[in-house]
């Protein structure tokens, strides 16, 4: 029951001191907070099943999101305490035209600026 979230806490990790030095892409961003919902939310729902069904791919997109949401916190102050709610803004932005969008842009929206 816990492989799901601790994958997502290694990938995050392991992508997080990559993430500083990035240019992180915004869809690329929007499109991996939507997959870290989908499987949260699927772990509540289903519980042990959701770790089964998880593919390494899903993991990793969901372990970028986590990894770009920890690393901006590291370094600004966020009026959203949970990155689940800073991920659930992110992701209502998936489908925005990236032209009009950036990471920083993404995660200000998400930290409530």
């Amino acid at each position: 029951m816990k492989s799901i979230p601790v994958l997502l806490t290694t990938m995050a990790l392991m992508l997080s001191t990559q993430i500083s030095s990035a240019n992180t892409d915004p869809d690329r961003l929007a499109k991996g907070c939507v997959e870290l919902l989908q499987i949260y939310n699927k772990h509540e729902d289903q519980r042990f099943a959701a770790s089964l069904t998880t593919s390494l791919s899903e993991a990793t997109r969901a372990g970028y999101c986590r990894g770009v949401i920890d690393e901006y916190n590291r370094h600004h102050e966020c009026d959203s305490p949970s990155w689940y709610d800073q991920a659930a803004v992110i992701a209502k932005h998936a489908h925005e035209e990236s032209d009009t969008q950036t990471t920083d842009s993404l995660m200000a929206k998400a930290c409530g600026g």
